[in-house]
């Protein structure tokens, strides 16, 4: 006996894909917070610095060959005026520089959680000895500031290996989970049939499962019980009727020459070949003759003139020919009918 199939499942590839996604970002996850220490060191200006200076004055740096540079204090601290100045031996040299924002991607970060103030930044086109001058307008001997190459940062970040793995784990796993929700919506079972089967009635019929118990796929009309489409006026008259499977008409084999009537059975059996002839052009097999579409013209013409109005004259009856008779047999070939055949063949 079949079994039914069993219905249509998801792809178990959108469940692996979101059990692979949680496991890469919960170990990144662990390895990136076993680097917190690393992390703070390298963000946090007051771990790593070009130069920390505490209150006003002139402080010459050494040589400095980075891009960024920025200036921060702790927020709540005495507020500091700084500038910026090329050194050309042991004099400063122009102009302060033009400050300039740099690397804005990157922000220091501190571990115990405290905010840092940004009071400058400068971009620099070489590299060489500078001098940064610290003012304020309150009392700030005991405020520090720091002197920070925001280039350092990232290149500190890189140094660690397991920073940089469980980064990368991380970020897969992020980009999994969206993955593994397109494969799961894709490979949603589609709820609609997939086979359509025409009924008796002529309506569609979805079918979907198609197991040998379906009633609609294995049920046959019973054959005692006509079946008869019902047609509304006024087209019942137009309805098509199927001919009866007991009734076999030969009239296309019979006007092809492939099929003998009854009557040229008989008339060849007889040894009458002309009446055989005869016989395949009257009756229900008769051409039309050029006098019957004269006449049917005309009681067409009068039919027309009568719907119309207009009188007009009776059609003439136009006389029918009828078939040439038969030839008759002779009294001879009548009198001895067990000499047909012989004389058929010998003919």
């Amino acid at each position: 006996m079949m079994q039914a199939p069993e219905p249509a499942k998801r792809s178990p590839w959108a469940l692996r894909l979101a059990i692979s996604g949680g496991v890469m970002l919960l170990l990144g996850a662990i390895l990136v917070q076993s680097q917190a220490s690393a992390i703070s060191e390298a963000m946090d200006p007051r771990e790593q610095h070009h130069g920390a200076y505490t209150g006003e004055g002139t402080y010459r740096t050494d040589a400095l060959s980075d891009t960024c540079y920025r200036f921060y204090q702790e927020e709540g601290d005495v507020p500091l005026s700084v500038q910026l100045y090329r050194v050309e031996g042991d004099t400063m040299v122009g102009e302060a520089l033009e400050q300039k924002k740099c690397l804005l991607d990157w922000q220091p970060m501190t571990a115990d959680g405290t905010v840092m103030v940004e009071r400058a930044a400068w971009s620099l086109n070489g590299s060489g000895e500078f001098a940064v001058l610290v003012d304020c307008e309150e009392d700030c001997s005991e405020t520090t500031g720091w002197f920070v190459s925001v280039d350092e940062i990232p290149e500190t970040l890189m140094q660690s290996t397991s920073l940089l793995f469980g980064g990368a784990m991380c970020c897969l796993g992020i980009m999994t989970t969206p993955i593994a929700l397109i494969v799961y919506f894709a490979s949603k079972p589609s709820r609609s049939p997939r086979v359509m089967m025409v009924g008796e009635d002529g309506r569609l019929i979805p079918i979907t499962d198609i197991n040998p118990d379906h009633p609609t796929l294995f049920e046959q009309p019973d054959p005692s019980i006509p079946t008869q489409q019902k047609v509304a006026p006024p087209f019942a008259d137009t309805a098509e009727h199927q001919p009866s499977e007991t009734f076999v008409d030969g009239l296309n084999d019979v006007a092809a020459g492939t099929l003998l009537t009854t009557e040229q059975v008989y008339a060849l059996m007889r040894g009458d070949v002309e009446g055989a002839q005869e016989h395949a052009k009257t009756g229900r097999y008769q051409t039309t003759s050029a006098e019957e579409a004269i006449q049917d013209a005309a009681n067409a013409a009068a039919i027309a003139s009568w719907d119309e109005g207009v009188p007009l004259a009776e059609p003439q009856a136009v006389e029918r020919k009828t078939a040439a008779p038969t030839r008759k047999t002779s009294p001879a070939e009548s009198a001895a009918p067990s000499n047909a055949w012989k004389d058929w063949d010998e003919q």
